[in-house]
């Protein structure tokens, strides 16, 4: 063999143990969060923040009671009295909504939870990570260069999963403490639009999770049924499938993003800033 076989091999060598020591920890590190959003509302450090919220919330509503009290005595027409006929309900409807929102926040989480162990099963990052990292482990793939590299692509892809479940469940963790306020904003026609921003942005970011699921049950079956490709699948065709399905699980959350705001994720101001990072770092955004 001479020198440049030599170092090909070794070269080849290396990146085949980088795929297998990295693919394994990065699908591990992802079924921390891609299976789970944590119940923010039983955390008691969570629930206390909460509380200075809500209590800020209803001195609001308290102030805003007053005013259209003070309004309505003050000038004693009939448009005084027609306006606080549509505020009062407003009113009342937005104290009850910001005062309960750390319950409702619960019920949804569990409810999101829920749904993704009844797709996936009572434990699916050992089950479902631990079935899909099996297609890279137990195959010839890593034999070849194309294999490897569509291994380490899988890997990164996974990583970047697992980074950006851990952005989504902070965001979510914000949005349960400041649910107070946001849902206040529904007491006004003129700030209303900020309580239906909130519950798109939460519903979205939520329940993505389960679209995943969805995804990721979906892509099980066609790794375990392969008569759709019209026989049984190669190992690189295998990997090529995992990369494929880990790159649409990443898309997804940017999906829900764009759902919530109701424009393009490269349109806003945190998508510019995303994108200029990743064009920087070459990363597939």
């Amino acid at each position: 063999m001479d020198l440049t076989s030599w170092v090909t091999e070794a070269i080849n060598g290396w990146l085949r143990d980088l795929a297998r020591q990295l693919l394994g920890p990065a699908l591990a590190a992802l079924g921390q969060f891609l299976f789970q959003t944590p119940a923010f509302d039983q955390l008691p450090e969570i629930e206390a923040i909460w509380v200075v919220v809500r209590d800020i919330a209803d001195a609001l509503f308290v102030l805003a009671f007053l005013g259209v009290g003070i309004l309505v005595m003050a000038s004693g027409s009939l448009e005084s009295r027609y306006s606080a006929k549509l505020l009062v309900p407003r009113l009342a409807l937005a104290g009850v909504l910001a005062n309960a929102s750390l319950a409702v926040c619960g019920m949804l989480i569990a409810l999101n939870n829920g749904l993704v162990q009844e797709l996936l099963g009572s434990d699916p990052a050992a089950g479902a990570l631990g079935e899909l990292a099996g297609v890279v482990s137990g195959g010839s793939v890593l034999q070849q260069i194309i294999g490897v590299i569509v291994a380490l692509a899988a890997a990164v892809l996974a990583l970047l999963l697992a980074a950006l479940y851990i952005g989504r469940d902070l965001v979510l963790l914000l949005l349960t403490v400041l649910a107070p306020l946001a849902l206040a904003t529904y007491a006004l026609p003129q700030t209303d639009e900020l309580a239906r921003l909130w519950w798109r942005l939460y519903i979205a970011l939520l329940y993505v999770q389960v679209v995943q699921a969805v995804l990721i049950r979906v892509g099980l079956q066609l790794l375990r049924h392969t008569n759709w490709l019209g026989g049984p699948l190669s190992d690189f065709t295998s990997v090529l499938l995992l990369a494929t399905l880990l790159f649409a699980l990443f898309k997804l959350p940017f999906a829900a993003y764009e759902f919530a705001f109701r424009q393009r994720f490269a349109d806003g101001a945190a998508g510019r800033t995303v994108l200029v990072v990743a064009r920087a770092a070459r990363l597939p955004v």
